[in-house]
Order: C-alpha cells, then sequence, then structure tokens
C-alpha cells in the first residue's frame, strides 16, 4: 500500500479523482498531510504536491466508469478544501473542512463539518451532512438528503429521495419529484416543491414560506405569538387551522407569511 507523507503547516487544497472504491478524508490538528492508497494498481496513482495543494489522481481520469476499485485515506490540515470527484466510489470527510466540492456518479457522501461553503452532487447515493456555516447546494438523482445545522443559503433538490433537515438558520429551497419533505426548525424564509410527497415543518419562527404538492399531505408548525398571514388553497384535500390571532406586526417585529397549494393533499397548521 503505497503511503505519501507532505509537510503542511497550513489548511491545503485537496483534490482527488477515482472511478471506483472509497474515498475518505480526515481533517485534524496536523502538520503533515498522508496519503495512503490501496488497491490493484495502487502504484499507478499519481500524488503529489504543488505548494498548497495536493493532488490525488487515477490514470485516466475522467474517465467515470473503470474496473479498478480503490481505497484513498487522505489526513490534511483542519480546515483544508477537499474537492472529490468520483464514478461510483463513496466519499466521506471527518472533521471540519474549509470549503468542500463533492461529486459521485452514485456512491454515498458523508460530511462531518464545512466551516465554508459545500457542494455535493450525486447521482444515487446518499448524502448525509452534519454541520454547514456557509452556503450549501445538493443535487442528487435518487438518493435521500439529510442536513443537520445548514447556516447559510441552501439549495437542495433531488427527483425521488426524501429530504430532511434538523435546523435551518437562513434561506432555503428544497425541491423533489416525489420524495417527502421536512424541517424540524427554521429560522428563515423557506421554500418547498413536490410531485406527490409529504411536506412538514415542526417549527417556523418568521419569514416566508412558500409550499407546492400535488398530492402529498402539508403540515406546518407556526411559533406562538408571532403575527401569521396565510394564503392556503387545495383542490379535493382538507385544510385544519387552530392558529390564534395575533394582530398586525408592529414596525421591526418578526412575522410569518404561509403560502400552501397542493391540488389533492391535506394542508394543516398548528400553532407551538
Amino acid at each position: 500500500m503505497p503511503e505519501y507523507r507532505f509537510e503542511t503547516h497550513s489548511p491545503v487544497d485537496l483534490v482527488v479523482e477515482i472511478s471506483k472504491g472509497n474515498v475518505h478524508v480526515e481533517c485534524v490538528d496536523t502538520h503533515e498531510s498522508i496519503v495512503r492508497v490501496e488497491g490493484r494498481n495502487a502504484d499507478d496513482v499519481t500524488v503529489e504536491q504543488h505548494g498548497d495543494t495536493i493532488s490525488v489522481i487515477e490514470p485516466g481520469r475522467g474517465r467515470i466508469f473503470g474496473d479498478n476499485a480503490l481505497r484513498v485515506d487522505v489526513v490534511v490540515p483542519d480546515t483544508s478544501n477537499p474537492a472529490i470527484r468520483t464514478g461510483s466510489a463513496d466519499i466521506q470527510v471527518e472533521g471540519r473542512a474549509g470549503h468542500a466540492q463533492l461529486r459521485s456518479g452514485s456512491g454515498d457522501c458523508t460530511i462531518d463539518a464545512v466551516d465554508g461553503h459545500l457542494l455535493v452532487e450525486t447521482g444515487s447515493g446518499e448524502i448525509r451532512v452534519d454541520d454547514v456555516h456557509g452556503n450549501l447546494k445538493i443535487k442528487s438523482g435518487s438518493g435521500d438528503v439529510e442536513v443537520g445545522q445548514a447556516g447559510g443559503t441552501s439549495s437542495i433538490s433531488t427527483g425521488s429521495g426524501d429530504v430532511s433537515v434538523e435546523k435551518a438558520r437562513s434561506n432555503i429551497v428544497v425541491k423533489t419529484g416525489s420524495g417527502d419533505l421536512s424541517i424540524d426548525s427554521a429560522d428563515d424564509d423557506t421554500s418547498f416543491s413536490t410531485g406527490s410527497g409529504d411536506v412538514s415543518i415542526d417549527l417556523v419562527k418568521r419569514g416566508r414560506h412558500t409550499v407546492k404538492g400535488a398530492s402529498g399531505d402539508v403540515s406546518i408548525g407556526v411559533k406562538a405569538g408571532v403575527p401569521v398571514w396565510t394564503d392556503i388553497t387545495t383542490v379535493s384535500g382538507t385544510i385544519r387551522s387552530d392558529l390564534q390571532g395575533a394582530g398586525q406586526p408592529e414596525e421591526g417585529q418578526d412575522h410569518i407569511e404561509v403560502r400552501a397549494k397542493t391540488v389533492s393533499g391535506d394542508i394543516a397548521l398548528s400553532e407551538v
């Protein structure tokens, strides 16, 4: 198993491109970056350092499909910036990264924490992100998406997977063809659209919240005591609301707008 060691006293830009296998990156408190490559033809993988950039490139990069499965393990300093592209390899980033870009044809992607911006794209793999401080952009063909804390503006789209977010601290837009969409807590504007999935937001505190669905149900919990304006319509579903009137918002006071439209789904609004 080839092993490469590089002196790195500050965060690095890490570039990894392989076809199949697994890529595991650890961001830790270290002054030495380590790259280990395991698998058939591992010796053919090019591992180099140029200034603040470390690259790990499988021969024939850009070739999405291949018959060579590799395991790449990398240790880099905290807040390094991984840019990883694979055909079908799973990707894991542990520790705290700076910015990150992860792309896989069908592999799963798991990320602990990102201080800056995060981009994740996968064809059919599942995506799990624990904590992102900057902007977040996720695209998935059919995999489920799970996000813990989303600090910046977020955009999430998937063809048929479910999307769940624990806490959205800024604006978030979520689109799916048939998956369920859910947010535990939203601090700012949200926009949800789905063809047949259910939509739920357990708690909204302020901002504008828009939901468009066809046959799925919609449920939204509104913070008690905050003035709410609603525009709710469904063609054949039922509408239920237990919201209490809070009057007109004073200048500078938090308020909530809820717009929800479905064809056959039920819509429920509740005070939390």
